[in-house]
């Protein structure tokens, strides 16, 4: 017997994008309420798209997700059908007397070969849970559609668990609720959204930022212009408050000396566009040509910074004679430049063992209080920072 179509309720979809993502959720709860029984028929996509007034195409994209999950099936001529029932996800994912799995690592890509965020990180899971039987992988992304494919893979038996790199897009947010109210042990890296409530592992950037800035001011620097990466991430928010906080508690002013890259659809952790790249050579064109002139520059990452150098072997400026510059990640490329770049590093290893050891907590008992914590990094200073110039 083929589902009616509900009685109609206010609209809880959104437009844009993620309408979608709305219906199939929609239909998903529908499903796990029983409204949708098992081995139902689903009212066909013409009705679901009058219904959410919407198009059968983006009917159709949200069935396909929920076929992905093995929630319904499709039949050519006979239209949509609701699976048999499965386990509860409690039993699935919280069951600590289960056979352990697997716990991954889901993150954007090092496009410039640099692994080390990954090799530090996954070591630090491995050594906290492989006593426990666990083993540790890892899954790339470089889009939102990607990542949202790699977190819908919670419902396979085999993973118990995802560090996630969470993209700061309201797809993500809907994916990982998902997940938390099915009981899916998760923790997020480098950034979390605070609707969750959940289990989040950050470097303290603010704290980062400020011992960067103390560095400079106690070489002498009294003007530091400050490049940053699009300001969409709480980490790099808060390396932003960190070097303003540093500035104002040293006394010195930024006024015309802050830069925001423009923000980019791909996701890549060090992957600068060409109009970026023009944006930072305009950037620096003007900082250079100003009247007072920065005797440093810090970037909210080593990308940007290698960048900057670049430019300014370009443009004759010699790095730190006339200018310092100071990174943050500390990614192998920094310690290859004809200067080696001083920079903040992440205590990547410890990241990783913290979320090996939430990971298993929350296999044990899912219902122990979120941790919610920021490890601290460490300044390494080399031969990109000096003594600011006399004038």
């Amino acid at each position: 017997m083929r589902n009616a179509i509900p009685e109609k309720r206010e609209s809880r979809l959104m437009s844009g994008k993620l309408m979608y993502m709305q219906i199939e959720q929609e239909i998903r709860e529908r499903i796990r309420s029983g409204v949708y029984a098992p081995e139902s028929q689903l009212p066909t996509e013409n009705e679901l798209g009058r219904e959410f007034g919407v198009s059968r195409l983006t009917v159709s994209k949200s069935l396909a997700n929920l076929v992905k999950e093995n929630l319904i099936s499709r039949t050519r001529g006979r239209g949509s059908f609701v699976n048999a029932r499965r386990r509860e996800a409690p039993e699935s994912f919280a069951d600590p007397v289960s056979e352990p799995g697997i716990f991954k690592f889901i993150s954007p890509p090092y496009s410039n070969g640099d692994g080390m965020e990954h090799n530090r990180l996954l070591e630090g899971m491995n050594d906290a849970v492989r006593q426990q039987g666990y083993n540790i992988s890892i899954d790339f992304f470089s889009s939102i559609d990607e990542e949202l494919e790699l977190l819908k893979n919670y419902t396979k038996p085999i993973n118990n668990g995802f560090a996630v790199w969470p993209a700061s897009d309201p797809a993500t947010l809907e994916q990982l609720k998902i997940m938390q109210r099915d009981r899916f042990p998760f923790v997020q890296l480098d950034s979390y959204f605070e609707e969750l409530n959940g289990n989040y592992l950050l470097t303290d950037s603010s704290a980062g930022a400020r011992m960067a800035v103390r560095h400079l001011y106690g070489l002498g620097h009294r003007e530091i212009a400050y490049l940053t990466a699009p300001l969409d991430r709480v980490s790099l928010s808060e390396r932003f408050a960190g070097v303003l906080a540093g500035l104002a508690g040293a006394g010195l002013g930024i006024d015309g000396r802050i830069g925001v890259i423009p923000t980019s659809e791909e996701v890549n952790l060090h992957n600068i566009k060409e109009r970026q790249l023009d944006f930072i050579r305009s950037w620096l064109d003007r900082q250079l040509g100003g009247r007072t002139p920065p005797t440093a520059i810090f970037c909210s990452n080593d990308t940007l910074a290698v960048s900057v150098f670049r430019l300014l072997e370009e443009k004759g400026v010699r790095v730190p004679d006339e200018i310092s510059l100071v990174g943050f990640d500390n990614i192998s490329a920094a310690s290859w430049l004809p200067v080696p770049l001083t920079t903040v590093a992440h205590d990547f290893f410890r990241i990783g063992s913290l979320a090996g050891k939430i990971l298993m907590q929350q296999r044990r008992d899912y219902n122990t209080l979120p941790v919610q914590y920021r490890v601290q990094p460490n300044l390494i200073v080399r031969k990109s920072t000096g003594p600011a110039p006399v004038k």
